[in-house]
């Protein structure tokens, strides 16, 4: 393996940091919204609900950023072995840093199908 493989990644993993954030974001914006609006007397069986699912996914979000950074900082030391003859080290750590960027891919897609079923809650609260 030589430098190029793990610097490919450099854009790709930026570009997942983007969208993580931007999940991260709306979130925040859509909890605080939730949890100002109204008394305690207009909270629904719904509400209750969005706010349990909100909470899974900033947890989803905050593991997705961890193996995100985690696989980052591994794909650094992928290319710091490589640049000091370590070519056995950098296999191994490089293939750490592809597992921990497929965790981080999993949580995203764990949050992406929670957030799917809190629009379903949302729909149904729409419908009654």
């Amino acid at each position: 393996m030589d430098m190029t493989t793990p610097a490919l990644l450099f854009p790709a993993i930026s570009l997942l940091f983007v969208a993580y954030t931007n999940r991260l974001h709306s979130l925040s914006v859509l909890i605080r919204a939730m949890t100002t609006e109204g008394s305690e007397e207009s909270k629904t069986k719904h509400t209750e609900e969005q706010l349990n699912i909100l909470q899974k996914r900033v947890n989803y979000i905050k593991r997705m950023q961890v193996f995100g950074i985690v696989s980052f900082i591994f794909n650094l030391l992928t290319i710091i072995c490589i640049y000091v003859n370590y070519d056995t080290l950098a296999n191994y750590v490089f293939g750490f840093g592809l597992l921990m960027l497929s965790a981080s891919l999993f949580f995203a897609l764990l949050e992406t199908l929670i957030s799917t079923k809190a629009l379903d809650i949302h729909l149904k609260n729409y419908k009654n």
